[in-house]
Order: C-alpha cells, then structure tokens, then sequence
C-alpha cells in the first residue's frame, strides 16, 4: 500500500507540465467560478438587470467546478486534490469558504436594494464588496501557486470583517430562501 507522501511524489509527477500547481496539486482554473461572478457583482451598480444572472450562481466545491469545466486535466486536477497536502488544503479551503460567504452575502444585500430600490446602498454595498473579493481572490491565487504557505489564515481572518452597518444579519436560511 502507498503512503500518503508516495502518492503526492507520483502526482507531483503527474502534474508536471500541466497546469496545476506541483507543490500544491491545486488549480487555479477553479477561480474562474468565483471571477465570473465577481465580474457580474462588479456591474450590478450600472446594471441592475444582471441580478437575474447573479441569483443564479450557485456555490461548487473544487472538484464539482472540475467535473462541469472545460479544464483539459480536469479529471487529474479532482485526483490530485485529493492528494494536496494540509499546509495547502486547509488555507484555500478556508479562502473558498469565505469567498463563497462574501459572494452570498452581498447577493443577498444586493437583492434587497434593488426590490427597495435603494441605488445609493447598492453603490455603496458593490462598493466595500469589490476590493474585499479582489483580495480574497488573491489571496487564494497565492495559497494554489505558492511553494511555501506561512500564516495565510491570520490574513484571511483580518481582512474578512464587516464594513457595512447593517440592520439585519442574514443566515444560511436567507441565503437559501434568496434561491428557491
């Protein structure tokens, strides 16, 4: 039987040449889920009407992007994954989980402004979302190309805070109620 640090040498190997990380064996691909959004948040203060396609989006772990993606090594980029070591798994599955609340979060925001018809708090709202994303994509983009991963989290945690006052807390069960 292989041990675990045989079978991330093989796919070290196999990843070669590829486009997945040979020290982490995670993707970068995988960001383009979250980009595409960030790209339809980013014009919803202009476009409102792009809502339609924003409630569509849809939170996917790593391997479901992979299973539904064009990625030539899809299949290698879920097998490898598998095999990604802690020191990097853990920081960019901590990242994805807290793009995927920002994302939620400001969808569900960004709905009710536009059915209040609120366009300064929609501006405002797209606004503090945009740079915190943008950080948060960058922060992920280093954990999957770095070598070395020190102290990602302490970054993640510091820079995810809530900068809007808000009169209301949404839950998963707002977020849900958002999508059915």
């Amino acid at each position: 039987m292989e041990t675990e640090d045989t079978n991330y040498k093989k796919y070290q190997k196999l990843v070669l040449g590829k486009n997945i990380n040979q020290q982490t064996l995670l993707a970068t691909d995988y960001l383009n889920h979250f980009n595409e959004i960030h790209m339809l948040l980013g014009m919803l203060a202009d476009m409102p009407d792009c809502l339609e396609d924003i409630l569509d989006w849809k939170s996917i772990t790593y391997q479901e992007h992979f299973k539904i993606s064009v990625f030539q090594d899809k299949e290698l980029a879920i097998a490898a994954y598998n095999h990604t070591p802690d020191q990097y798994k853990i920081p960019f599955e901590n990242c994805v989980s807290k793009m995927n609340h920002l994302v939620l979060e400001t969808i569900v925001k960004a709905k009710k402004a536009i059915d209040e018809k609120n366009t300064d708090y929609l501006q405002l709202l797209i606004a503090d979302y945009t740079p915190r994303m943008e950080k948060l994509i960058e922060i992920c983009s280093t954990i999957i190309n770095s070598k070395e991963i020190t102290s990602q989290q302490d970054i993640i945690d510091n820079y995810f805070d809530d900068r809007l006052p808000e009169n209301e807390s949404y839950d998963q069960n707002s977020i849900d109620d958002l999508f059915e």
